[in-house]
């Protein structure tokens, strides 16, 4: 497993795609989770691809890139659109070696939100990722959703319905609590399919809607990456874990009966676990060993961030070390 960044993180330095490179070569990540395809061209110019590839194979870097959403319905409902779309990034990432490719269903909240039944979301994505098997196959390319706003079982429904080839899991290791779900439970769910992660780390702790989510640096919050970690190595060995890191405060409503009518999948067991984080987390502010929330959160991001990347940085790194995960 080796470390590197989730370009987001540090999208206010406003560099292009060889400054980013460069940065994080510099402090000592090892590649690069880019945003969309079309970001780092929006001609999709399969020269100007390859050179950023090249650039990063030169640096001993790991480079993977997203492409658009899986999910029609908030792609202004235009189905053969979007199809058309991800064909063309599906071919421009192909011809740079890039297979294993990002996307999401959720752009937002529209699991809890939009007008729209969630279940129709889902069956939009599975009716789109299988008209995109010929190009999916013919390139050797695999679409892995992220934990981005849905839920482990969501993206489990699309695979079983589609194909572990054709999808896979981009685990984002924290966003697993907006749903209420344990990560530990969450991520060994999905491990077998699991090829890309936003590694990312957060409290929990009580609030008056049920559960507020404070994200924070790998090691800086109650995410188990001890126990995940080899359970994800057993399967993807080579299992990139970029940092993605920001603030953000997100509530799961778990205090609200409507919100289970969102969650049905989800045991009273591995609530019963959630809610264990949620009483250490508030545990550790009342104690002092954390900062209070509102504290925390205040202060820029950007002049946290070197701090909380250099932290999560080496917090993974010693970790994969002990865990005999660096090889």
């Amino acid at each position: 497993m080796r470390v590197g960044i989730d370009t987001y993180t540090i999208r206010a330095l406003q560099l292009n795609p060889y400054q980013t490179l460069d940065f994080i070569a510099e402090r000592s990540f090892e590649g690069a989770q880019f945003g969309s395809v079309d970001s780092l061209s929006n001609t999709l110019d399969v020269g100007v691809l390859k050179d950023i590839k090249s650039y990063a194979d030169a640096q001993n870097l790991y480079t993977h890139v997203s492409v658009a959403t899986v999910n029609p319905i908030t792609y202004k409902g235009r189905f053969e659109a979007l199809k058309q779309e991800l064909e063309k990034q599906i071919r421009a990432a192909a011809a740079c070696g890039w297979y294993e490719l990002r996307s999401a269903i959720n752009n937002g909240r529209e699991r809890y939100t939009h007008k729209v039944v969630w279940q129709a979301h889902i069956d939009a994505c599975v009716k789109l990722i299988n008209a995109l098997r010929p190009t999916l196959e013919g390139y050797g390319c695999r679409i892995n959703i992220e934990t981005h706003g849905e839920s482990t079982f969501d993206i489990l429904q699309v695979i079983e319905r589609t194909s572990p080839h054709l999808t896979g899991v981009c685990l984002d290791t924290a966003n697993t609590l907006l749903n209420g779900e344990d990560p530990v439970s969450a991520a060994s769910r999905v491990a077998p399919y699991t090829h890309l992660t936003h590694t990312k780390d957060g409290i929990i702790t009580f609030c008056d809607e049920g559960v507020l989510r404070q994200s924070k640096a790998p090691g800086m919050g109650l995410v188990d990456f001890p126990r995940i970690l080899p359970i994800l190595g057993a399967y993807c060995p080579d299992l990139p874990l970029s940092i993605e890191d920001h603030k953000s405060l997100f509530k799961a409503e778990i205090f609200n009966a409507a919100w289970f009518d969102h969650n049905p999948e989800l045991t009273a067991r591995e609530l019963g676990q959630f809610a264990r984080l949620a009483w250490l987390g508030q545990g550790k502010l009342q104690s002092g060993e954390l900062p209070p929330v509102d504290d925390y959160e205040a202060p820029p991001f950007l002049e946290q961030m070197e701090e909380r990347l250099s932290f999560g940085r080496d917090y993974l790194k010693q970790l994969l070390v002990q865990l005999q995960l660096d090889e």
